[in-house]
């Protein structure tokens, strides 16, 4: 696998502060090699790396104050963008007890980690001793004059 860019940011976890989050995503795939349809898939990988975020924020620091670490890393054979976000919240998800909504009656909240599933190829989560570890992963679509 071939390392193109990678990117690491941390900042406090405030909801503020997310809007730098986008300006990094769309800087580095705007170094992906003939990205097909780069407008969706950054506004795609925006998405869910912000409801992760704000569910992280909301859910994990429960409004107390934390940092983030945010590492993007861009890769190709396959082409890929891979995010990683640490936190040291002493929370734990339980991804065994997550249950994808029932979209016949959608509930008001609780979508987050549905949309996120739907959005990345790959959502891992780890509880380390140091805190939660997710990882995400977007294998990014290649136009046909690339391939």
């Amino acid at each position: 696998m071939k390392h193109i860019v990678s990117r690491t940011i941390v900042f406090p976890a405030q909801l503020d502060r997310l809007a730098e989050l986008e300006a990094i995503v769309a800087e580095i795939l705007a170094q992906a090699p003939d990205l097909a349809n780069a407008e969706i898939v950054q506004y795609n990988v925006v998405l869910a790396l912000h409801e992760l975020c704000v569910n992280i924020m909301k859910h994990a620091y429960a409004g107390q104050n934390g940092e983030l670490t945010v590492n993007f890393s861009l890769t190709c054979d396959p082409t890929r963008l891979e995010i990683n976000t640490f936190d040291n919240s002493n929370r734990i998800f339980n991804m065994a007890e997550w249950r994808e909504p029932d979209l016949n009656d959608p509930p008001i909240h609780g979508l987050g980690m549905y949309l996120i599933k739907q959005l990345m190829d790959v959502v891992e989560y780890q509880r380390t001793p140091e805190g939660n570890r997710w990882r995400l992963v977007k294998v990014l679509p290649l136009s046909k004059s690339f391939m």
